[in-house]
This record gives C-alpha cells, sequence and structure tokens, in this order.
C-alpha cells in the first residue's frame, strides 16, 4: 500500500489528554468513552491483524485499508476498545478515492509536499476541501467507527489561508468535530500535533484528545534526543490540555533504551504512551 500522510503521522505526535497511566478499562461503557486507557496503538497499513492482536486500550487506524472496525473492537485478552478512523485534514493523498475520482479542478491542491511523496497540503479553508474532509468522516462513521483521528492539522504553519492560517485551522476542526457529533453521537475527535492550538479555548473544548509524535526523541526523525527547550514546550501545552479533561497520547518511533526513557517520561506526566515503527505498517509494540 502507498504511504498515505497517514505514515506521516510518523512526524509529529501528540496524544490524547486525561487519561492517567495506571487507569485501565474496565469494560464497554469505558472502552466507548476512550478514557481510562494505559496503552494504545497506531497502523495506518501492513495486515491488520497486528492491530487485531494487540490488547491496546484505544486503536488508530486508516478506514480506507481496514474496512469495517468491528473486528479489531474486541481485545484478545478481553473486554471492549474504541477504534478510531485516521483522516488527514491538511493533506491530499494521490492514492484516495477523492483524488482518483474526484470532479473537477482540484483547485485545493497547493501542488507542495510537506515531507511525504504523493502526499499534497492542501487550502485547507477551501469549501470543496471542507466537503471531502465531512464526507470522509461521516463514512468512517456509518462504517462503525467510535470517532476520528485528525493528522496534518499542523500544515497551518506551511499554507498560509486568508484569513489567517491558525484561526482558519481551527474552524476547520471545529466544523469536523461538529460533523462527527451530528453524525453519530458521543463520537470521539482526536488531533494530532500542533499542540500550540491549544492555547485556543473553543479549540480544546471542540476535541477530547490529543496525540503528539516524537515528544522526547527523533523530532528530526533522527532517533536523537530532542532538546530540552522542544520537549518543555510541548509538555507544558499537553499539560495545560490533560488539565481541561483532554485525553493526551504520545507515540514515539525508538526502541531499546531510549523506548525504556521514553515510557517512563511520558507515564510519569499522566500521558498515554504508544512505541511503533515510522512507517506503522504495523501496530505499536
Amino acid at each position: 500500500m502507498v504511504i498515505s500522510h497517514a505514515a506521516r503521522g510518523a512526524a509529529a505526535a501528540l496524544a490524547l489528554a486525561g487519561f492517567a497511566a495506571a487507569d485501565v478499562m474496565s469494560g464497554p461503557a469505558d472502552a466507548a468513552s476512550g478514557k481510562k486507557a494505559s496503552n494504545w496503538s497506531y497502523q495506518l497499513q501492513g495486515d491488520m491483524n497486528s492491530t487485531a492482536r494487540t490488547n491496546s486500550d484505544l486503536a488508530v487506524v486508516d478506514p480506507d485499508h481496514t474496512g469495517s472496525p468491528q473486528r479489531l473492537k474486541k481485545k484478545p485478552g478481553g473486554g471492549d476498545r474504541p477504534v478510531l478512523a485516521y483522516i488527514s485534514v491538511g493533506e491530499a493523498e494521490t492514492w484516495r478515492g477523492y483524488y482518483k475520482n474526484g470532479k473537477g479542478g482540484k483547485n485545493w491542491n497547493t501542488g507542495k509536499t510537506q515531507g511525504w511523496g504523493n502526499n499534497y497540503a492542501v487550502k485547507y479553508w477551501d469549501p470543496e476541501w471542507k466537503s471531502i474532509v465531512k464526507s470522509r468522516v461521516r463514512k468512517a462513521l456509518a462504517q462503525g467507527y467510535d470517532g476520528v483521528y485528525l493528522d496534518r492539522v499542523d500544515t497551518y504553519e506551511n499554507v498560509k489561508a486568508p484569513g489567517g492560517s491558525r484561526a482558519e485551522m481551527i474552524k476547520l476542526v471545529k466544523e469536523v468535530a461538529a460533523e462527527a457529533r451530528s453524525t453519530k453521537g458521543g463520537a470521539k475527535v482526536y488531533v494530532q500535533n500542533a499542540e500550540e492550538l491549544l492555547t485556543d479555548k473553543s479549540y480544546v473544548a471542540s476535541i477530547d484528545g490529543i496525540a503528539k509524535e516524537d515528544l522526547y526523541y527523533g523530532i528530526n526523525h533522527d532517533g536523537r534526543r530532542n532538546s530540552k527547550g522542544d520537549i518543555d514546550a510541548s509538555v507544558n501545552l499537553l499539560k495545560k490540555a490533560k488539565a481541561q479533561g483532554k485525553a493526551v497520547h504520545v507515540v514515539e518511533y525508538v526502541g531499546g533504551k531510549s523506548r525504556s526513557s521514553a515510557e517512563g517520561e511520558i507515564r510519569k506526566q499522566g500521558f498515554v504512551p504508544a512505541f511503533a515503527p515510522r512507517q506503522l505498517q504495523r501496530a505499536s509494540d
């Protein structure tokens, strides 16, 4: 499968606030709410039996690759878990149906890549693009997904919007969140990265959680420890979201001693850890 920007999820990780590391899912009600998770899994391509075999308390997968999420909702060790549909709101992926089969001139496509081939930054304020995103959200929820996981929110940093980049991205996320909940009551909405937007109260109010990539290691995709300044800046923003009852998840793309160190630090903050290969071709370890 061609790596969609979903795989890009390997670039910066966000998490879903409010989960206590010591908490354990206690049954279907908790699973449906997505709260009290102690771990999560993240897979966007490859054999989805990898996700099915994990006992993660929450799973994020690509609905176009996975299809129905029903077989992933039961943990092999017992109990239920919510499954969220990965959807990029800031990049178009050329292998997606909306790109290959869409009509018109794709005026929402900037033609600029942000690091992943065949993925193009979009004009996220464009009405047609918004319609595409909302349609995908409705489809995923109709398939049985418990919510959506919105990636490439950080595109606002690279593509300037006429109405103000930050304001337009916040507006898009709020519209998508409203669409999700009007389609399926209780649908969960998580965002990935762009933690700088967490200073906007209306934005925070519109989401259930945030996931952060490369919080402690690999901000430059080199596996090295991030600078104290970068770590502290992100942690402080994520902690504010957690204090407001939002879930905060982190995904790191490291192993060995770096993994052990990162897991301890993530749990110390009360965030929920996941560890995965950067291509996201198998479930988080």
